[in-house]
């Protein structure tokens, strides 16, 4: 019997494959900004290219969590293949708020959010992740650990 919850999965991963039709995924930020909610939209463009709208809200300015913090930068980890950085969050201290739009080829992949002292560092501070949200395939996150 199918659950509620594995029909609403379902139906967001098939929205993907459809061009032109956005799929919305949300997830609570981890320590130090415990209050930041993250809400990252997919939609599928004609050239078959993922385009993303990451928004961050309620997110705490990086330069009060540790003054040695420059910001936020957002990865995308595919499995098989090495972490990728599409960019650095455009943070808007007075509403305290993060955005960034950002493009991928793939369909199934993982979004990470990191706190860094160097916002052009090479690999996020593992000890600095914030938010890890997966885009598309259920099982991306066993694919991904492995």
């Amino acid at each position: 019997m199918t659950t509620r919850r594995q029909t609403l999965t379902l139906a967001a991963a098939m929205a993907m494959l459809l061009p032109g039709c956005a799929s919305r995924f949300k997830a609570d930020a981890e320590a130090p900004t415990y209050a930041a909610k993250s809400k990252v939209k997919v939609k599928t463009n004609r050239d078959d290219l993922r385009q993303m709208t990451i928004t961050v809200d309620h997110l705490a300015p990086a330069h009060r969590i540790n003054p040695a913090y420059d910001g936020y930068v957002v990865w995308i980890r595919v499995p098989g293949r090495d972490l990728v950085r599409a960019g650095v969050l455009d943070y808007n201290e007075k509403r305290r708020r993060g955005k960034l739009k950002a493009t991928t080829p793939h369909s199934n992949f993982e979004v990470v959010i990191s706190l860094e002292s160097n916002t052009s560092a090479p690999a996020p501070t593992e000890a600095n992740i914030v938010v890890r949200q997966v885009v598309g395939d259920n099982g991306l996150m066993a694919r991904l650990r492995s």
